[in-house]
C-alpha cells in the first residue's frame, strides 16, 4: 500500500470546490454530524484527514484534545495545517494508513470521512481489527461515507453519482475500490455495534458511531 502516498496531492487544491460544486456542504454537515460524538474524548486519531476542516472544527469546539491526523498526501496536509490555530493539539502523520504502527488501547475515538469507501473489502479485512485494537475501552469509532440509499430511485441516484465518482478518481489517483465496501459487515465481526446514525443528502451519504463491547456513550 507504500504507493497510496501523495496520491491525492494533485486533488488538495481543488478539492474543497469539488466537493461544493456536486454536493454543496453536504459533505461537511456529514462529517461534522460526528462531532456530538467526541464531545467527552481526551485523544483521537483521524484517518484520511483529507484537507482539515474535520479536525479544524473538532479542535475549534473542544479545544482541549489531542488529536493524530493520519493522512497519506503531504499536499493535504499542508492545505490542513492552514486551517488550524497555532494552539491546536494536532500531529500530522504522512504515512499510509495500513502500513501505520497503530498503538493499542490509546484513543477515545477513530474518525473516518470518505476513506472507506477508497478500498477494497479485502484490503480493509486485515486492517479493521488493527485499527479497533487502538480504542481505549470506552472507545467508538465513528464514520461519515456515502451508502446507495434505500430502494428505488434513491438507490438509483446514489449508484448513478457512485459510478461517475470512482471513474472519476481512478482516473486522477491510484484508486483501488470500484465500488463501495461492505465496511459495517467488517466492524460488526469485530464485535462493533451502531451507538447513533443519520444521513444525509437524500441517504446517498450517512453517518454513524460505533462501539464494541462493555463500551459506553460520551456524552
Amino acid at each position: 500500500m507504500s504507493d497510496a502516498l501523495n496520491q491525492f496531492d494533485p486533488l488538495a487544491r481543488p478539492y474543497r470546490l469539488l466537493e461544493y460544486l456536486v454536493f454543496q456542504k453536504s459533505l461537511e454537515q456529514c462529517r461534522f454530524a460526528l462531532l456530538p460524538a467526541l464531545a467527552g474524548c481526551r485523544r483521537v486519531v483521524t484517518i484520511g484527514e483529507g484537507d482539515g476542516r474535520f479536525v479544524a472544527e473538532l479542535v475549534r469546539r473542544y479545544p482541549e484534545i489531542e488529536v493524530d491526523c493520519l493522512e497519506g498526501s503531504q499536499a493535504m496536509i499542508a492545505r490542513a495545517r492552514a486551517w488550524l490555530p497555532e494552539q491546536a493539539a494536532v500531529t500530522f502523520h504522512h504515512a499510509d494508513a495500513f502500513c501505520w504502527d497503530y498503538p493499542v488501547a490509546e484513543y477515545d475515538a477513530v474518525v473516518t470521512c470518505f476513506f472507506l469507501d477508497c478500498f477494497r473489502e479485502t484490503t480493509l479485512a486485515d486492517w479493521v481489527p488493527r485499527v479497533q485494537q487502538a480504542l481505549r475501552p470506552a472507545g467508538c469509532w465513528a464514520v461519515a461515507e456515502f451508502c446507495e440509499g434505500g430502494s428505488g430511485w434513491r438507490r438509483w441516484r446514489s449508484q448513478f453519482w457512485l459510478g461517475i465518482m470512482y471513474a472519476f478518481f481512478r482516473i486522477l489517483t491510484s484508486l483501488e475500490a470500484k465500488r463501495l465496501p461492505n465496511w459495517k459487515r467488517l466492524l460488526t465481526e469485530t464485535g462493533g455495534r451502531v451507538q447513533e446514525e443519520g444521513t444525509i443528502h437524500g441517504g446517498l451519504l450517512e453517518w454513524s458511531t460505533w462501539c464494541w463491547e462493555n463500551t459506553r456513550k460520551f456524552a
